[in-house]
């Protein structure tokens, strides 16, 4: 899969999995979070700043990135390229 980030331009490949993986490694402050944490925090954040609720399901960090990276797609977050 291949998206980009509508807010900066950042394009990012792979699975979601390792998307949100890279997402996590340019977050100031958020490296020493756990991908699920960093799941949780991302989508609180487009909550909080930016009014957008991310529907998070999953119990893994691939069911939890993959539902990352999908309601980031529906909210116009991000587009698939």
């Amino acid at each position: 899969m291949r998206i980009k980030i509508t807010s900066d331009g950042r394009v990012l490949q792979g699975t979601a999995k390792q998307i949100v993986e890279a997402m996590q490694y340019v977050a100031f402050g958020q490296e020493n979070r756990t991908l699920s944490e960093y799941i949780d925090w991302a989508a609180d954040q487009a909550r909080r700043m930016n009014e957008i609720d991310l529907p998070i399901t999953g119990s893994t960090d691939e069911e939890k990135a993959k539902s990352l990276v999908q309601a980031m797609l529906e909210a116009g977050m991000a587009e698939k390229l």
